[in-house]
């Protein structure tokens, strides 16, 4: 029987792997649904925090207006 080393128990069970410079943690769906909802609360506790994302997210300009794709 050939020689296998065990895995230290202290090793991570899920792959990780990097993306273009990032950390990523493979999550099951019900592990997404849950990380995304405490995203949304972390999110929602100051306006700034939710303004920074909106940005990030290319909702709102600069300024804090609506982006040009979202004006009516």
């Amino acid at each position: 029987m050939p020689n296998v080393a065990k895995r230290p128990a202290n090793t991570a069970v899920k792959p990780v792997s990097q993306l273009r410079g990032r950390l990523v943690r493979v999550m099951t769906p019900e592990e997404r649904a849950a990380d995304m909802k405490d995203f949304g609360k972390e999110i929602r506790k100051s306006k700034e925090k939710a303004r920074d994302f909106l940005q990030r997210a290319g909702i709102l300009d600069e300024t804090g207006a609506l982006a040009e794709p979202y004006r009516s």
